[in-house]
């Protein structure tokens, strides 16, 4: 009986221990990638709140023309949905950790179970062995009381096991609480960091509240002056049309000729393009959207346009040579750089510091914004093309 006894425990206790390390590496792995997660939504809040910061310092330096009251709108606009992502992240955030904490109350749960498991084990092992092993002799009789020598020898090999056990059961139940215990402590820090966003995401609503009853109030002033806001809207889609009328005659002339631009490894870059420059808000993005103010007026954007301080200077976003350098009304200057079959535009320039047939560096600074005299920042219109194709910047500037 204690032979049988011995062995189904020495098997269980193996087959315990693997599947404690099975459990613990799973655990281990999801409370990994989950961290991961987490940290992810993190970096992109960092972001987000650099966003936040230097809209900020721009809303700062605007005056009260109305010119400049729809720039600070557009900023305005920027800041916003920078306060949205916040949140959203931390709502992701929120929803992670929840996922963590009920994925470790099911473990928990598991190691309670199992501890309760192992404990009634050993004690049924310890009663039974007590009832068999009063004396030395009983060990003898259960080796001698074999009907053959293998038998003996096998029975000899389990005794010999049996003290190794009583370590393995005690050592096991130690391992199954650590864990255990180990998990909770996790699960405190856990809650505690759950709180501590919770809190954020709500003093990021109120801010967005703020910030949003702010553009409600720039959107009424502006209002008033709707034929003001349609006439800049007619004026800048002529210079949009001008501009992309300048790119599409260079990418003709660039067709006709056998060798019309050399290999680069621009496409390789997507995603991680130095921005043109530093410490913007992009005000208005790639494609068609609804208009700030004016209800039902749409328009289109062929690139980004970026408003930073005009003290930033304006750089390459990656090696190429300089294909042209242009005057457009409304523009001011741009220049266009080639990258192989890509092009990149960089307008509303006040001052060029690169010319025609140039061969650029990433990075380089090849002009500075323009910006009217009493006011400290303007707006880059930055656009990327692929062969004909316009292509959005957003997906190829890195994050």
């Amino acid at each position: 009986m204690v032979v049988v006894l011995i062995s189904k425990f020495l098997a269980r206790t193996k087959l315990k221990l693997f599947n404690l390390f099975i459990l613990w590496s799973f655990i281990g792995i999801t409370l990994f990638s989950q961290s991961l997660e987490v940290e992810k939504l993190k970096v992109k809040r960092e972001q987000y709140l650099s966003e936040i910061k230097n809209a900020k310092n721009l809303l700062l330096q605007k005056g009260n023309s109305r010119k400049e009251m729809y720039s600070q709108l557009s900023i305005l606009n920027a800041q916003i949905t920078a306060q949205n992502n916040i949140i959203n992240s931390y709502s992701q955030e929120i929803s992670e950790i929840n996922g963590i904490i009920s994925e470790n109350e099911v473990f928990v749960n598991e190691l309670k179970s199992e501890i309760i498991t192992i404990k009634k084990g050993y004690e049924k092992l310890i009663i039974e062995a007590n009832k068999q092993f009063k004396s030395n002799n009983n060990e003898f009789m259960i080796i001698f009381s074999a009907s053959s020598f293998s038998e003996a020898y096998r029975r000899f090999n389990l005794m010999k096991q049996y003290g190794s056990y009583r370590k393995k059961q005690a050592d096991l139940l130690f391992e199954t609480q650590q864990v255990h215990d180990s998990i909770i402590t996790i699960n405190k820090a856990i809650l505690n960091q759950k709180e501590k966003s919770y809190h954020a995401l709500i003093e990021e609503r109120e801010l967005l509240k703020l910030s949003v009853a702010k553009k409600q109030g720039y959107i009424a002033k502006l209002k008033k002056d709707e034929n003001w806001l349609k006439r800049d809207i007619k004026k800048k889609q002529k210079f949009s049309k001008e501009l992309q009328l300048s790119i599409e005659k260079l990418i003709l002339e660039a067709s006709k000729k056998e060798s019309s631009y050399s290999f680069s490894n621009f496409s390789n870059a997507k995603g991680k393009l130095n921005w043109p420059v530093k410490g913007g808000v992009v005000t208005s993005y790639f494609g068609e959207h609804n208009h700030s103010v004016l209800k039902g007026v749409k328009i289109k954007n062929n690139g980004i346009d970026i408003t930073a301080s005009k003290e930033n200077e304006v750089n390459s976003v990656y090696e190429g040579t300089v294909s042209r350098v242009i005057a457009i009304p409304g523009y001011n200057k741009a220049v266009i750089i080639r990258h192989g079959k890509y092009l990149t535009v960089y307008a509303n320039l006040a001052t060029v510091y690169v010319k025609n047939g140039q061969e650029i560096k990433s990075n380089q600074s090849i002009g500075q914004i323009f910006a009217d005299k009493n006011n400290k920042s303007g707006i880059l219109h930055f656009e990327i093309w692929e062969e004909s194709k316009k292509i959005n910047p957003l997906h190829w500037l890195h994050k």
